[in-house]
């Protein structure tokens, strides 16, 4: 059983509820039931389309270290996916969903610029240290570039629902 959280607006009152969009532990007085869920009062009061794209601090640094993660295990897919060419496309589009998605659901849902750049840009990097080198050598990879292009538009894409 894990650890009673305790209101972020009445620090001394236990609690295991949580609200559905920020993730912020509130007591049964704070808590404001919503068609989606319980919810603190100040996520309460905005209508959904006018959080879209905001982040809160601890969004932006849950959303910065699922890029981290993307970044890490892209390296690894990236360095699968390089010599397998035709299905690389086809893996890069599910790959770059799957990365947006996860940055998307680490911040909170609330997508925007901040997690389309991060889901972005975290893909575009684990596919540079395949691309710069033979780009140098004057012998661009085609089909690493196409995949790199699609599973960045992807991520992008899919961070941004």
């Amino acid at each position: 059983m894990s650890e009673p959280l305790h209101c972020y607006r009445h620090p001394k009152r236990e609690t295991r509820v949580t609200c559905a969009t920020c993730g912020r532990p509130i007591c049964t007085d704070c808590m404001v039931q919503t068609e989606v869920g319980i919810k603190c009062p100040e996520d309460a009061r905005l209508p959904r389309r006018a959080r879209a794209g905001v982040m809160k601090p601890s969004q932006l640094a849950k959303s910065l270290l699922a890029g981290v993660v993307v970044l890490l295990v892209g390296l690894a897919v990236v360095n699968f996916m390089a010599g397998i060419h035709f299905a690389s496309l086809f893996l890069s589009f599910i790959a770059g969903s799957l990365a947006g998605t996860f940055v998307n659901r680490a911040g909170g849902r609330n997508g925007g610029t901040a997690a389309l750049l991060i889901a972005g840009g975290a893909v575009l990097l684990a596919y540079l240290p395949y691309l710069i080198p033979p780009l140098l050598a004057g012998n661009p990879p085609l089909f690493l570039i196409l995949s790199a292009a699609i599973a960045t538009i992807s991520a992008a894409a899919a961070s941004n629902r």
